[in-house]
């Protein structure tokens, strides 16, 4: 891994032609390099529908670039992406292609559904539409940091001597006119995803890379920043806020965690699993914060549009006739999830009054 701080260079090399821009309920999507038909599939299969909506969507553009309809579905931008992101777009990618030695490399930049989250994440195809590599950039302090937490966590990690799955390699770790980026090995072009079933609940990699449980208590785990950080994003008063103050005292099971371990950030190439974003990863989170975790990420669309089905599925798994040193690891992971803003986790806790 490497640290850089990138400059500007000549821009034109790497982006000449500028992108078919998508957007979608008025907001950006995907920007395709506007160029050969070959080059703009490539890129569409970098998008990661989550929604059934966008999952149509991605169908109906592919048709769209098949039949050439494309180009009444998209609009021409250039390659400085002006007006959509805070700097000049083509003068940090020549950079990245010097770094890479891919002169010739396209770009697919492909925006979260969150309208808030302060990135944006680009795809690197070289001319024979192979990927390169893969890299997130930061638009704001916040994801400055998140990004920073997992290219630390990656070292960590690979210190241990994983040998129960594996971890993307981190090419550079950088910034650009104070916007911070991590390139990234991508993931082989086979990577396939993991069945959404508590089959492929990765107990051995978790094991691995959790090492001894650790016991804090209270003034302890105070001092902790993800115990901080849940108290600035939880009402003072709230059902949920009570019953933490309640349990505060008990010791608590801490562990290295994923932190937001879910189905859709776990592939299967070659028979070995790949472990990816570990931008939540902390040394010292509640032990039972993954298993949790993944247990939202089965049942991430139910959850959201029912919380109150969350609360009762959470419950009938989890909380019934459970000790109270059991409930309080429980109770400990989800305030772990909400202050890593996890929508399911958030949910959960705001409807915590409900709870029977």
């Amino acid at each position: 891994m490497s640290t850089s701080v990138s400059s500007h260079y000549p821009s034109g090399t790497a982006l000449s032609n500028g992108y078919r821009l998508v957007r979608l309920a008025e907001c950006p999507i995907i920007a395709l390099p506007a160029n050969a038909r070959q080059m703009k599939l490539a890129g569409l299969r970098c998008y990661q529908a989550s929604t059934i909506r966008r999952i149509i969507f991605s169908w109906g553009m592919r048709l769209a670039i098949v039949t050439g309809a494309d180009m009444l579905l998209s609009k021409y931008v250039d390659s400085s992406l002006e007006r959509l992101l805070p700097f000049d777009f083509a003068s940090w990618l020549d950079s990245i292609c010097e770094f890479l030695g891919e002169p010739l490399a396209k770009a697919v930049v492909v925006w979260p559904p969150q309208r808030n989250r302060g990135r944006v994440y680009v795809h690197l195809l070289g001319p024979d539409t192979k990927p390169l590599a893969f890299i997130k950039l930061s638009l704001n302090a916040y994801n400055d940091q998140l990004l920073l937490a997992e290219a630390n966590a990656l070292v960590e990690l690979e210190a241990i001597g994983l040998h129960k799955f594996r971890i993307p390699s981190v090419l550079q770790v950088g910034s650009f006119e104070n916007h911070s980026y991590l390139i990234f090995q991508p993931l082989p072009v086979d990577a396939k995803p993991v069945n959404a079933s508590w089959d492929t609940f990765p107990y051995q990699c978790i094991r691995e890379y959790a090492g001894p449980d650790q016991l804090l208590y209270g003034e302890q785990l105070r001092e902790l920043v993800w115990w901080q950080r849940f108290w600035e994003v939880t009402q003072a008063e709230s059902a949920f806020a009570q019953e933490v103050r309640h349990l505060q005292e008990l010791p608590l099971r801490v562990c290295r965690v994923h932190g937001d371990l879910t189905g859709a950030n776990i592939a299967w190439v070659d028979g070995q699993l790949w472990i990816f974003d570990w931008e939540e990863s902390c040394t010292q989170a509640p032990h039972m914060t993954d298993e949790i975790a993944f247990f939202f990420g089965l049942n991430q669309r139910q959850f959201l549009s029912n919380p109150l089905l969350g609360l009762r599925a959470l419950t009938a798994r989890y909380l019934s006739q459970s000790s109270q040193e059991h409930r309080w690891n429980v109770v400990m992971a989800l305030a772990f999830l909400h202050g890593a803003k996890m929508s399911v986790a958030t949910a959960l806790v705001s409807h915590w009054d409900k709870l029977e």
